[in-house]
């Protein structure tokens, strides 16, 4: 039953060059966005002599640019038609994704300990690194279930690695909007009543415009969504909102400090 499933899907989205173009690019897409981002962060913190982090931080990084070397490469073997290639590459892939999470956990934990008591220091903003690894690892967990149908495959490897996007989009875009239109950042904030909007426009905007044009395509090549993208969004817009959500609970911010030992 499972396997005549995977034959409907692949019939009817069949891969074709607009499609491996269109990957490519949203490729593309992600290396602007997380080395720009923290291309100019750095250089901020350097000029302000402020660039220094855990030796956790650094590890993550190489393990993190390790990924987007990962999904580089695999994407290139797809549109080389190297897919054994590709295939046997996607074992270790998996191991990497599940170092992302471990690593991006802990990341997240030991730099707001480093910051604490300092004006950068917002253990309450655990909540939305925590929702990008319980994201990434669903999606990718997701994508190796599914991985004998390749469009919903590469539909979710695309889309976590889109997720992690934020990263890199609140280091220099995210900020810039909120200087462009004149309004207060939402950790300025005080009730998600008034911090939703600005949580989304600077947290979420950016990265899920570019999720959005995955859907876009489709609508424009294949005349509908394709169900596992459908799937997709709808789990990861709640869990994102949900930690917008959590982000202004005083319930939340006591856990957080004791999950960094405050």
């Amino acid at each position: 039953m499972q396997s005549t499933k995977t034959v409907s899907v692949n019939t009817h989205w069949p891969p074709d060059r607009r499609e491996r173009r269109f990957f490519l690019s949203m490729l593309v897409a992600v290396w602007l966005a997380i080395l720009s981002g923290f291309a100019y962060n750095n250089m901020q913190k350097f000029v302000a002599g402020r660039l220094t982090y855990p030796w956790i931080v650094h590890i993550h990084a190489l393990v993190f640019t390790g990924w987007l070397v990962f999904f580089t490469a695999q994407l290139v073997l797809v549109h080389r038609g190297q897919v054994n290639a590709h295939r046997r590459l996607g074992m270790f892939g998996a191991g990497l994704a599940a170092l992302m999470v471990v690593l991006g956990v802990m990341t997240a934990i030991s730099t707001e300990q480093y910051k604490f008591g300092t004006p950068a220091s917002d253990p309450p903003f655990l909540s939305v690194m925590f929702s990008d690894m319980l994201i990434f690892g669903g999606l990718v967990t997701a994508a190796m279930l599914v991985r004998r149908s390749p469009a919903a495959h590469k539909r979710l490897m695309l889309i976590a690695t889109l997720v992690l996007t934020d990263a890199g989009f609140g280091r220099w875009l995210s900020p810039k909007i909120v200087e462009w239109t004149g309004q207060k950042n939402y950790w300025e904030l005080k009730s998600f009543a008034e911090g939703a909007w600005p949580f989304i426009r600077f947290q979420l905007l950016p990265a899920y415009t570019l999720i959005a044009a995955l859907g876009v395509f489709d609508l424009f090549t294949r005349k509908r969504l394709h169900p596992m993208y459908v799937r997709a969004v709808a789990c990861c817009l709640p869990i994102h909102l949900l930690a917008g959500w959590l982000y202004f609970q005083p319930f939340w911010r006591s856990i957080a400090l004791q999950i960094i030992g405050r």
